[in-house]
């Protein structure tokens, strides 16, 4: 049996391909359309602020983000109650869910 060696900065290089980069950015087009069509709107604020962040990490990583002042709270939630001890405000997790949907990868 033959050892097989792994040129690392080969692979990390790759990302960086134009072509990969190409690819990358139609997926993250894909997660952004998947997202404004689930987003909650109340004022639709939150929804026209879903964008792919227009340039990669150093890494190649590309972005989403919703950047309306209140993206946090759709997102995440808060712990407001009214009366009854119901959240006013729960979790939605869009950009989460639309990665998910669009068959993609992610930190929580």
């Amino acid at each position: 049996m033959s050892d097989v060696e792994i040129d690392d900065e080969a692979i990390e290089a790759l990302v960086l391909a134009p072509e990969v980069q190409a690819d990358l950015e139609a997926r993250m087009d894909r997660v952004v359309e998947a997202a404004q069509l689930s987003a909650p709107v109340d004022t639709g604020e939150y929804q026209s602020k879903i964008h792919q962040v227009s340039r990669p990490d150093p890494d190649g990583t590309r972005h989403v983000d919703a950047d309306a002042e209140h993206s946090i709270y759709v997102e995440l939630g808060t712990r407001q109650t009214d009366r009854h001890g119901r959240r006013i405000h729960p979790a939605r997790h869009t950009l989460g869910n639309a990665l998910d949907a669009a068959g993609g990868d992610h930190d929580v």
